[in-house]
């Protein structure tokens, strides 16, 4: 028994290990925005979101957008990266707990974001959202659309009678990438799995 219970320590410490080693993929891409229609304004109030769905456990390891600076635009510039479940309604949902909410800094023209994170996200339909809210975030930026891969885009007001409206037709996609890894089943589950075996094992042997 003890030698199957240090096996199944093991196998569940390989198998971590493993999932922790696993290169990121880009789950979404939209590409690099043209720049061809008028570009989308990311200030102060004024949220942009895009759609997009994992087909199954995922783990994400960086979100970014592209983004240009807007005349005047501070070196270092904060917004907040925030992921929403999608709602009934197919819009963000803001009324329950964000999935996920961290502050990012603008560095120079082209993709900013977050990298070296770890959001777990069942499979489903999420929005991530690109905002300059209340909490002392200083972003002027441009998105330039539209994406070559576009995705569904919302906007944002900022305040708190308004919600997310979606953005009618591909004109409006504006340039997001995720990276992620797929996680695999409960490593602990697999850990019972072999105890059982075990323990069927010995009793066959008796």
């Amino acid at each position: 028994m003890k030698n199957l219970l240090s096996l199944a320590v093991v196998a569940v410490l390989t198998m971590s290990g493993f999932h922790q080693a696993q290169a990121s993929t880009l789950l979404v891409d939209t590409g690099v925005p043209t720049g061809t229609g008028f570009p989308v304004s990311l200030n102060s109030g004024q949220w942009l979101a895009s759609e997009f769905s994992t087909p199954g456990e995922v783990s994400v390891t960086s979100i970014e957008a592209y983004i240009l600076a807007d005349n005047g635009n501070p070196d270092s510039a904060t917004f907040t990266i925030t992921v929403y479940q999608n709602a009934a309604n197919n819009t963000p949902d803001t009324v329950d707990p964000a999935v996920f909410s961290q502050q990012a800094t603008y560095t120079a023209d082209g993709w900013n974001g977050l990298s070296g994170i770890n959001v777990d996200l069942p499979a489903g339909s999420y929005w991530v959202a690109f905002e300059v809210g209340p909490n002392g975030d200083t972003l002027q930026g441009l998105l330039p659309v539209p994406s070559s891969n576009p995705l569904t885009t919302a906007f944002y007001d900022g305040t708190s009678t308004g919600g997310y409206t979606v953005l009618s037709g591909s004109n409006y996609s504006f340039g997001v990438q995720i990276a992620a890894v797929p996680v695999p089943p409960s490593v602990l589950l697999f850990a019972s799995g072999l105890l059982a075996a075990g323990r069927l094992g010995k009793r066959r042997a008796v």
